[in-house]
């Protein structure tokens, strides 16, 4: 897989985007689009066979899974230090 960065602009635009297309879109009907455009651009790849294309689907579809196990194991750890965070604050005089 080739290196990614990830943004809220990327996000925010993406949202847009789909906004456009489906004004009513809730989060799963964006991500809905999403699953929906990687199938088309993939299932459109004249140089891949059949099976090129499937186990490039299950590379991305594995891809997603640890992009969401990341984000959750770091949700954790942010709420582990925020639960584990204590101090006085003062204000400066």
């Amino acid at each position: 897989m080739a290196d990614i960065q990830l943004s809220s602009q990327l996000f925010q635009d993406i949202q847009q985007a789909v906004a456009r297309q489906h004004p009513d879109a809730d989060a799963g009907v964006v991500m809905q689009y999403l699953a929906a455009v990687m199938g088309y651009m993939l299932g459109n790849q004249q140089q891949m066979d059949d099976a090129a294309k499937q186990a490039f689907l299950d590379e991305l579809c594995g891809f997603a899974r640890h992009v969401v196990d990341d984000m959750a194991r770091s949700q954790q750890q942010q709420q582990a230090a925020a639960a584990n965070a204590f101090g006085i604050w003062e204000p400066s005089r």
